[in-house]
């Protein structure tokens, strides 16, 4: 026998649980975690507490502002358009500074760079599709009767919890006027193009994925197709250099995965780089490589690390580099990445040393290391592996012989365990986590301080405004013994 539905209820939106998203109870005193619900509103659920969904909004903030986007609240990639910038901010403060409780520190922020928090992405990655992803309210009018057209050629992102239908857009109110620029040009000429856009139920079409990159050169644009014939590439070849980008890169694939991934089959228009800066130190990098998508917004967070790394109580304060200090010591960079972060701080350390899991990125990070003439081993692989020999070759695991700094930068998922153990007892000057999410900095730093390390005090910076994701900054010390 088929259940009845659950009747949807109204559920009071009190505040942001630890990883952004709204939080309320409703009549029966039931706590709801609602995705996409803004503080101060009271909207209508559907589902089960722990998963339920937003169906529609009873009452809406008494501050709340008119969104920017178009197809906010249908895209699902910025949740807090309708909420002031500052108080997303004061939000995000209020549920980070009850999760971080317990590293017994205070903590500001989150901080950001002024404005309204838009046109900050310096990329995006967009799907093709044949099906459109219709809003509440166009769904609600064909769940009436009402014929809505949903099939053609669309570019845009997926639609919430959905491989097969496409939210299309020709522009992004968080992207920058570069990246909305391409965009545009390169989604008009795509989509009047004489070859279809991937269907992924019938797993059939030529244009996939959309990449676009903005460097200090330009946008570097990455189209994926399914492999194609002669005609598709004398198209691209021909059409490419019109679309205003620095440099065109195809990649083709046979995956029926729904991924922007490939084998790079032709550079089309351009050179295959990225140029870009952090902290004045130039990088360059493959047009894959991970960089922060907001570069302004990365310069903040960097003089706030560098704040971190230096002696202090509180919460760590931005710094900028210290023109009368010699640099010093061994800065430890785990899951560097490219190793921006490390090579952008290099004036303050007599020698860098860093792991990341992808080799291509050690790759770029030892290449910009030689350019830059910094003194530098980076190593691929897993943390929890490379990490003792790391240490040995460094001669980190006795009395320390020399300043010491170390600067963590976990995935998601936080430290793992066998990267934390030996971090627990290393006897460094300072430890710097920088946390994607906040909560696994919570549990990390737990066994931080159960180990002998102390948390001075967290920043928050806001990397990206409108959505529920902040960057927190926390300073670690060693307690006298």
């Amino acid at each position: 026998m088929k259940r009845k539905p659950r009747p949807p209820v109204e559920v009071t939106i009190d505040g942001l649980d630890g990883d952004g998203i709204g939080t309320g109870l409703d009549a029966r005193g039931r706590r709801w975690t609602l995705r996409g619900a803004v503080p101060g509103s009271v909207v209508l659920a559907g589902g089960r507490c722990g998963s339920g969904t937003v169906l529609g909004v009873v009452q809406p903030a008494v501050d709340a502002v008119e969104p920017r986007c178009p197809v906010f609240g249908t895209c699902g990639g910025c949740l807090y358009q309708q909420v002031p910038l500052e108080r997303q901010r004061a939000e995000k403060h209020a549920a980070l500074t009850t999760l971080l409780a317990p590293l017994g520190a205070p903590g500001v922020g989150p901080i950001g760079t002024p404005g309204e928090g838009y046109g900050y992405r310096n990329r995006m990655e967009l799907s093709f599709g044949v099906d459109r992803y219709l809003g509440r309210a166009e769904q609600a009018r064909a769940n009436a009767g009402e014929e809505i057209e949903r099939a053609g050629r669309f570019l845009g992102l997926h639609g919430a919890g959905r491989f097969d239908r496409i939210v299309d857009l020709d522009a992004c109110a968080i992207a920058s006027p570069a990246l909305d620029a391409v965009l545009a040009r390169v989604r008009a000429d795509v989509l009047a193009s004489p070859f279809p856009t991937w269907a992924p139920r019938a797993q059939t079409g030529f244009w996939r994925h959309l990449g676009l990159r903005e460097g200090a050169e330009g946008v570097v644009l990455l189209v994926y197709t399914t492999p194609g014939a002669e005609a598709e590439a004398a198209w691209l070849v021909e059409h490419a250099p019109t679309w205003g980008a620095a440099a065109v890169l195809w990649y083709t694939t046979e995956r029926t995965a729904d991924a922007a991934v490939g084998d790079l089959r032709a550079v089309l228009h351009g050179e295959p780089r990225l140029a870009v800066s952090l902290g004045g130190v130039p990088l360059t990098l493959s047009p894959l490589a991970f960089f922060q998508v907001n570069p302004t917004g990365a310069e903040l967070l960097l003089r706030v690390i560098r704040g971190a790394l230096r002696p202090g109580e509180g919460a760590p304060e931005p710094a900028d580099v210290a023109p009368d200090v010699a640099p010093s010591g061994l800065l430890l960079d785990l899951y560097c990445g490219v190793g921006a972060l490390g090579l952008a701080l290099h004036h303050e350390f007599s020698a860098v040393a860093g792991i990341d899991l992808v080799a291509e990125g050690i790759a770029e990070a030892m290449r910009n290391a030689a350019l830059l003439g910094v003194r530098a081993d980076y190593r691929a692989g897993p943390a929890e592996k490379l990490l003792p020999d790391l240490l040995r070759d460094h001669g980190c695991t006795g009395a320390k012989s020399q300043r010491l700094a170390v600067l963590v930068d976990p995935p998601r998922n936080g430290l793992h365990p066998d990267a934390l153990a030996p971090l627990c007892t290393l006897d460094a000057d300072v430890l710097v986590y920088v946390a994607c999410r906040p909560s696994s900095l919570a549990r990390d730093g737990a066994k931080l301080r159960a180990a002998g390390w102390r948390c001075t005090g967290w920043t928050a910076v806001d990397l990206f405004p409108h959505t529920a994701h902040v960057e927190v900054v926390a300073r670690f010390v060693r307690e006298p013994a």
